[in-house]
Protein backbone atom coordinates (compact mmCIF):
# COMPACT_ATOMS: atom_id res chain seq x y z
CA UNK A 1 0.00 0.00 0.00
CA UNK A 2 1.30 3.41 -0.91
CA UNK A 3 1.18 6.42 1.38
CA UNK A 4 -1.53 7.96 -0.80
CA UNK A 5 -3.73 4.87 -0.38
CA UNK A 6 -3.19 4.87 3.41
CA UNK A 7 -4.14 8.56 3.66
CA UNK A 8 -7.17 8.09 1.38
CA UNK A 9 -8.39 5.09 3.37
CA UNK A 10 -7.86 6.94 6.67
CA UNK A 11 -9.84 9.92 5.39
CA UNK A 12 -12.69 7.71 4.22
CA UNK A 13 -12.80 5.97 7.63
CA UNK A 14 -12.77 9.37 9.38
CA UNK A 15 -15.59 10.58 7.15
CA UNK A 16 -17.61 7.48 7.97
CA UNK A 17 -17.11 7.99 11.71
CA UNK A 18 -18.04 11.65 11.45
CA UNK A 19 -21.22 10.79 9.55
CA UNK A 20 -22.19 8.09 12.06
CA UNK A 21 -21.79 10.52 14.97
CA UNK A 22 -23.58 13.26 13.05
CA UNK A 23 -26.61 11.09 12.23
CA UNK A 24 -26.65 9.58 15.74
CA UNK A 25 -27.00 13.11 17.09
CA UNK A 26 -29.85 13.71 14.63
CA UNK A 27 -31.62 10.61 15.93
CA UNK A 28 -31.05 11.55 19.59
CA UNK A 29 -31.77 15.28 19.47
CA UNK A 30 -33.67 15.67 16.20
CA UNK A 31 -31.13 18.17 14.91
CA UNK A 32 -27.65 19.49 15.55
CA UNK A 33 -26.30 23.00 15.79
CA UNK A 34 -22.60 22.81 15.00
CA UNK A 35 -20.29 25.52 16.30
CA UNK A 36 -16.49 25.34 16.25
CA UNK A 37 -14.70 28.09 18.17
CA UNK A 38 -11.18 26.74 17.62
CA UNK A 39 -10.04 28.04 14.23
CA UNK A 40 -7.17 25.53 13.99
CA UNK A 41 -9.52 22.56 14.36
CA UNK A 42 -11.96 24.18 11.92
CA UNK A 43 -9.14 24.62 9.39
CA UNK A 44 -8.05 20.97 9.82
CA UNK A 45 -11.62 19.74 9.37
CA UNK A 46 -11.99 21.86 6.25
CA UNK A 47 -8.71 20.56 4.81
CA UNK A 48 -9.76 16.97 5.57
CA UNK A 49 -13.06 17.54 3.76
CA UNK A 50 -11.27 18.97 0.74
CA UNK A 51 -8.79 16.06 0.90
CA UNK A 52 -11.61 13.52 0.91
CA UNK A 53 -13.16 15.11 -2.17
CA UNK A 54 -9.75 15.30 -3.89
CA UNK A 55 -8.89 11.67 -3.18
CA UNK A 56 -12.35 10.60 -4.33
CA UNK A 57 -11.97 12.33 -7.69
CA UNK A 58 -8.39 11.08 -8.05
CA UNK A 59 -9.51 7.49 -7.45
CA UNK A 60 -12.37 7.81 -9.94
CA UNK A 61 -10.02 9.16 -12.59
CA UNK A 62 -7.35 6.51 -11.95
CA UNK A 63 -9.90 3.66 -12.01
CA UNK A 64 -11.37 5.02 -15.25
CA UNK A 65 -7.93 5.32 -16.86
CA UNK A 66 -7.00 1.76 -15.78
CA UNK A 67 -10.22 0.40 -17.25
CA UNK A 68 -9.75 2.22 -20.55
CA UNK A 69 -6.14 1.04 -20.81
CA UNK A 70 -7.27 -2.57 -20.26
CA UNK A 71 -9.87 -2.21 -23.03
CA UNK A 72 -7.22 -0.85 -25.42
CA UNK A 73 -4.91 -3.74 -24.51
CA UNK A 74 -7.69 -6.22 -25.23
CA UNK A 75 -8.38 -4.56 -28.59
CA UNK A 76 -4.69 -4.76 -29.51
CA UNK A 77 -4.57 -8.39 -28.46
CA UNK A 78 -7.61 -9.11 -30.62
CA UNK A 79 -5.99 -7.40 -33.60
CA UNK A 80 -2.79 -9.41 -33.06
CA UNK A 81 -4.79 -12.65 -33.01
CA UNK A 82 -6.49 -11.65 -36.27
CA UNK A 83 -3.10 -10.92 -37.87
CA UNK A 84 -1.75 -14.28 -36.72
CA UNK A 85 -4.73 -16.09 -38.20
CA UNK A 86 -4.26 -14.34 -41.52
CA UNK A 87 -0.54 -15.07 -41.62
CA UNK A 88 -1.05 -18.82 -40.99
CA UNK A 89 -3.92 -19.23 -43.47
CA UNK A 90 -1.75 -19.04 -46.65
CA UNK A 91 0.51 -21.75 -45.24
CA UNK A 92 -2.44 -24.02 -44.65
CA UNK A 93 -3.82 -23.37 -48.15
CA UNK A 94 -0.49 -24.25 -49.80
CA UNK A 95 -0.38 -27.67 -48.14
Amino acid sequence: MTLKEVIASSLVIALGLILIIHFALFWIYGGVFIYESNKIILALETLMSIGIIGFGFERLISIYSRKTSKVETRKQTGAEKHERRQSTQPLLQEQ
